[in-house]
């Protein structure tokens, strides 16, 4: 039987190269050097604050994923803060629901946090997102991609149209 937890890494910095490394892969490799992440990933798990929060799944303690909750994931757009963010499951993982189960850990950290509204974008996980039960409200060209934003509309979130 697998044992499947979710901590953050402010409770387990010893995950902070993995989810730096997982950051920098994944979202910002053309933009930012592997040192520079990590160094910002160590400092977020250090800062004490709500945000940025990175919550870690682990299968029997190791780690298979991660989401963040975070302010000014897009660019010019603090208007929808705060986000959810960089949700990423490694692919040996993937297609087990871990995904689903990071996106509603996140949202119940919101809840419990007072947080009325997330938000999202992606370019390549809209049924991801709707099947978490997000609707698009946006879509946005960036650096060549097409982009949708997903305001949160689940249970006691509402949504944000634009």
């Amino acid at each position: 039987m697998m044992t499947i937890t979710i901590v953050s890494t402010a409770d387990r910095p010893d995950l902070v190269t993995t989810t730096g490394t997982w950051r920098w892969e994944e979202f910002v490799k053309d933009g930012m050097e592997l040192s520079e992440i990590l160094r910002l990933e160590a400092e977020c798990a250090s800062n004490g604050a709500l945000m940025p929060t990175v919550l870690v799944m682990l299968d029997e303690q190791r780690p298979v994923g991660m989401v963040a909750l975070c302010l000014d994931d897009l660019e010019g757009r603090p208007d929808l803060n705060p986000w959810l963010a960089e949700l990423y499951v490694d692919p040996a993982h993937r297609g087990k629901g871990h995904a689903l189960r990071l996106i509603e850990e996140l949202e119940a950290l919101a809840r419990s946090s007072d947080i009325e509204r997330l938000s999202l974008y992606t370019s390549t996980a809209q049924g991801l997102y709707s099947l978490a039960g997000w609707t698009t409200t946006e879509t946005f060209e960036r650096r060549g991609k097409t982009f949708s934003h997903f305001p949160s509309c689940r249970s006691t979130y509402s949504c944000i149209l634009l």
